[in-house]
């Protein structure tokens, strides 16, 4: 089966080192209206041609000179850099976040609550929450450094995305197990404007049974919302479940699903249509899914839904800068 990756933008980051971008290019979107009718009819064509030659298995540093990442980034609003993690930290952050989660139904179902609509000191916000969390993690221990090794990888792109004064407004674990729907496509920013970027990284592989997630390169800007709204026949959840919706929608913004390594992060200006895949029955191929997440703002920046999954003792406390130097301390 052909790798996902191939069909993105990929780096891959060598032991101790980062994906190299030029810190003085900032990321960009395509600035396209609806009013300009070749780019709002072509974009998902100009997304395919343009966006998917990969770099497989090479250090990002080879071709930083030549195609700077940081530019690929703004105008394509999205990427995977491989081995942003090691195996071993992925395997024991995933073995953290499954004592995690089970803490968190157990305090929820004997709190009284209703784990479909719980949001609060252990869970956040997130659509179609059937067989899928989003857990709020502590900035401690395995956590901590999972944080130093996604600064080290991805410390550059982080700097010339959002600057190095960008608030950390997520720090979770998103799973989701078999039997979990595919989300209606949708963006985690109202506004057209730069300043917001996701990046998820997977702490075991994920296969297409396991619904990776989708990213629409080349929709993080006004006529990709516009495409996006043409093509749905709803605006909330009940979207994702009208028969053929989603598979006409993706195809028409030239969506794809992002199997990806373990140790791989996906990144995305967090103005892009994306969304989480339908994790299939276990007998399809389907098994739980963790993707380790951090999202970072530009200071005035509001973010919205899951892009705010985050502790409040962890709130306002840490930006990308502190995730530049040792440790990831503040500063």
């Amino acid at each position: 089966m052909a790798d996902a990756l191939d069909e993105l933008f990929v780096w891959t980051c060598s032991e101790g080192e980062e994906a190299a971008v030029e810190p003085s290019i900032a990321a960009q979107a395509p600035q396209v209206s609806r009013n300009d009718e070749d780019a709002h009819l072509q974009l998902s064509a100009a997304a395919t041609a343009l966006a998917v030659e990969p770099w497989a298995a090479q250090d990002a540093r080879q071709f930083a000179g030549a195609c700077s990442s940081a530019v690929h980034f703004g105008l394509y609003g999205c990427c995977v850099v491989r081995d942003v993690m090691s195996p071993a930290q992925c395997d024991a952050l995933a073995d953290y976040v499954d004592v995690r989660l089970a803490e968190a139904c157990s305090f929820v179902e004997e709190s009284g609550l209703d784990e479909a609509t719980y949001v609060g000191d252990v869970f956040g916000k997130l659509r179609c929450r059937q067989r899928r969390w989003d857990i709020k993690l502590p900035m401690e221990g395995i956590v901590s450094e999972a944080m130093q090794s996604l600064g080290l990888s991805l410390g550059q792109l982080l700097s010339a995305a959002v600057g190095p004064d960008a608030l950390l407004t997520e720090l979770s674990c998103i799973v989701s197990d078999p039997g979990a729907p595919q989300q209606p496509l949708h963006s985690d920013s109202r506004s057209h404007d730069p300043g917001m970027l996701s990046a998820l990284v997977a702490l075991q592989e994920v296969t297409r049974a396991m619904g990776p997630t989708v990213l629409c390169p080349q929709t993080h800007c006004l006529a990709g919302s516009e495409l996006l709204h043409s093509v749905r026949p709803h605006t909330d959840e009940t979207a994702a479940r009208v028969l053929g919706y989603q598979d006409r929608a993706i195809k028409e913004m030239s969506g794809t699903h992002v199997a990806c390594q373990r140790g791989s992060a996906v990144v995305y200006d967090s103005r892009l249509i994306h969304c989480g895949g339908a994790n299939l029955s276990r007998a399809e191929g389907g098994a739980r899914r963790r993707m380790f997440v951090a999202t970072f703002a530009m200071p005035g920046k509001v973010p919205r839904g899951s892009a705010c999954t985050i502790r409040r003792d962890v709130i306002g406390r840490y930006r990308v800068r502190d995730f530049l130097v040792s440790g990831g301390e503040e500063q």
